[in-house]
């Protein structure tokens, strides 16, 4: 309490996550999410190009003006940096506020779903920038893993 009033804090915003693909890699690894963490409610998709008249540039605007901003913060997830779909959203940053990350897997996700509830603007930076999450070759870290045994 400051001069006899109650301290004001902000709301935390709800958060949605948005996956954004070419094809049906977000439909796919929704899926995946909903098998290895259970149901999660606040994830939607977009699977673009499934049919000839698909309009990116349409389905971004249909999503962002059913987005309510003031109540939730919203973070897309899109497949491939340099992708159709990602650029797309990119035309939209200077519109609305949302967050982008590109060239997402399954491990990024289930990280970020779990850790919603402690997210930050800086969260996704450092996320990004710790690259746990990135592809491995598997083969030259197997060999490593044997020597160890071996000890």
């Amino acid at each position: 309490m400051e001069n006899g009033r109650k301290r004001y804090r902000p709301m935390k915003k709800n958060k949605k996550i948005l996956i954004a693909s070419h094809g049906s890699l977000a439909k796919g690894m929704l899926s995946s999410l909903n098998i290895i963490i259970g149901k999660v409610d606040n994830i939607e998709t977009l699977c673009g190009y499934l049919d000839a008249d698909f309009n990116l540039e349409h389905s971004i605007e249909t999503i962002m003006k059913a987005q309510d901003f003031d109540k939730e913060e919203l973070i897309v997830c899109t497949d491939m940096v340099g992708g159709s779909v990602n650029n797309g959203f990119i035309k939209f940053l200077g519109k609305y506020p949302f967050y982008l990350v590109s060239n997402v897997n399954l491990p990024f996700l289930i990280d970020l779903i779990l850790s919603l509830d402690s997210f930050q603007d800086n969260t996704l930076e450092t996320k990004v920038k710790e690259d746990v999450f990135g592809v491995k070759y598997i083969n030259p870290m197997l060999q490593e893993w044997t020597n160890l045994e071996d000890v």
